[in-house]
């Protein structure tokens, strides 16, 4: 079945990526001079957005943001230019937003994220005063350890009320095993490589294999894992693969795997299959790393 009148919601978090590029990476103590220094919106729900919506994918975007300052002046601006529709989240007074110092070395592209917050985190009240369920026909969930039992509720409330109506997706990303509370939740699942291997999965197969038990009997699994591409299994059970792009130099790896989430919610929402919606997450996931930022000057669409 094929979605295309109805919004996509991203739950999660928005924050201001301070990103330092360096051409290594530096021992403890050293001083030395960086190559390049930029602000950049962030946050796993912020990033996917900004890739849907570039995909034409008309999003809505809900967090939590600080009522007013100069970081949340500049990712409002950002979210604004592409077209997100942020009306939904919550603002609180005498609040920051969230800050993630980044390292970049050019070397290899890899990121060291560094993040800092205070700000409260969204609940089920403000998701139910403030979504509209009925202009929406998917959400994606990310799974947030400081809130595992309210993201739990806002899924449970979406499932009660629009069971049939609207897909709901959710990423397992960070190093928590109460995350896995969320699986049965979920139409679809991304189990992030930091989440698996902290768990004692060294390969994507297998942590899927493990976890896909825990999932509703329609379900399907994802489990991206960098430069070998990324594994889905089925709800019948049977494994698929994708490989990742062949790089040559990267740039920057910040944002690849909402990047590659946002690129697979795109093509299941269009009724691809799930061996060709991972491999065209695995191809957008690839183009990203080699550029700065989620700004796409040419992007593939997956027709």
């Amino acid at each position: 079945m094929q979605h295309h009148q109805r919004k996509v919601l991203l739950v999660g978090l928005v924050c201001l990526d301070i990103i330092t590029v360096c051409d290594h990476y530096p021992v403890e103590d050293e001083d030395f001079r960086a190559d390049d220094h930029y602000w950049q919106c962030g946050g796993n729900a912020c990033n996917s957005a900004t890739v849907l919506q570039q995909l034409g994918v008309e999003c809505n975007l809900i967090a939590c943001l600080p009522e007013k300052d100069p970081q949340s002046d500049y990712v409002l601006k950002h979210l604004a230019s592409l077209g997100i529709d942020y009306n939904w989240c919550i603002t609180h007074p005498g609040h920051q937003l969230p800050i993630s110092t980044v390292l970049i070395n050019k070397q290899n592209g890899t990121r060291t994220i560094i993040h800092y917050s205070k700000l409260v985190e969204l609940t089920l009240d403000n998701f139910q005063s403030r979504v509209q369920l009925n202009q929406l026909d998917w959400i994606h969930f990310e799974g947030r350890r400081k809130n595992i039992q309210a993201i739990g509720q806002m899924m449970d409330y979406v499932r009660y009320h629009h069971q049939s109506t609207i897909k709901i997706s959710v990423e397992l990303e960070k190093k928590d095993q109460n995350l896995l509370h969320l699986i049965p939740k979920a139409d679809v699942i991304f189990i992030g490589k930091d989440f698996a291997q902290a768990n004692g999965y060294n390969n994507p197969i297998d942590c899927l294999r493990a976890y896909h038990p825990l999932a509703h009997s329609s379900a399907i699994m994802i489990c991206p894992w960098g430069d070998y591409g990324a594994d889905g299994i089925e709800s019948s059970g049977n494994i698929v693969h994708a490989d990742a792009m062949q790089l040559g130099t990267v740039i920057d790896t910040l944002a690849a795997g909402d990047t590659f989430n946002a690129a697979t919610i795109y093509a299941l929402r269009k009724g691809k299959p799930l061996a060709e919606s991972i491999s065209y997450g695995c191809q957008l996931a690839g183009i990203k790393c080699k550029q700065r930022g989620l700004i796409f000057q040419h992007i593939p669409m997956d027709d």
